[in-house]
């Protein structure tokens, strides 16, 4: 018995020490390329600097763990069959960000009379911009239904996924929202600074576009 789970433990280490390169790529490559949650953490880290800015970044990254793992262990195949969920998860995912599209465009430059600043991203704001987030679906399913190991070893691949994911998208969308950050420092002037948020909210527009084409 001893040497059977012996083999089953070698088995399953080599197994995923084989599926950790591939799974760390192709995390690196969609969460680091731009998307809706990434510019809105490009957008928070002008607006309100890096260390405000995380919340946001730790709830993007942990709702894409989670919705992962909840593809992983079922929910994946009940969306591919019902379409009307998957419209509909489509038009509530569109619409959100349209909505956080909107608050970029609208964001008042700092100093300006008459306007507030809004508030920074929350930690719960970046977590439900992952679950209404199409392309985030899209993301999640193809990586469960790539990269993940068949029989036995399923569910330890599943979990593997969503944390490569979780530690590949905190420096990653961290880094969208680093480099608001330093970008602040040149916006300084107002125009500028509206230049800046209204192509965020224009690029978060097309993102939502490219959706429906």
């Amino acid at each position: 018995m001893f040497s059977l789970n012996a083999l089953i433990a070698d088995d399953l280490r080599s197994a995923i020490g084989r599926l950790i390169l591939p799974v760390s790529l192709f995390a690196v490559v969609t969460s680091a390329s731009p998307g809706p949650v990434n510019i809105v953490a490009a957008s928070s880290g002008v607006l309100f600097g890096l260390r405000r800015s995380w919340r946001q970044v730790l709830g993007a990254s942990l709702g894409f763990a989670l919705l992962l793992l909840m593809l992983g262990y079922g929910a994946g195949t009940l969306l591919a069959r019902w379409e009307t969920l998957q419209s509909a998860l489509r038009w509530v995912g569109s619409i959100f960000l349209l909505y956080l599209a909107w608050q970029i465009y609208k964001a008042p430059a700092p100093g300006e009379q008459g306007q507030r600043m809004t508030q920074p991203p929350r930690f719960r704001d970046g977590l439900l911009a992952q679950w209404v987030n199409p392309k985030a679906w899209i993301v999640a399913a193809t990586g469960v239904s790539s990269y993940t190991l068949p029989g036995t070893h399923y569910l330890a691949s599943v979990w593997l996924l969503a944390g490569v994911f979780f530690m590949v998208c905190l420096p990653s969308i961290g880094a969208w929202a680093a480099f608001g950050t330093a970008a602040r420092h040149l916006l300084t002037y107002a125009p500028a600074l509206r230049w800046f948020n209204r192509s965020m909210a224009l690029m978060l527009l097309a993102s939502v576009l490219s959706l429906w084409l």
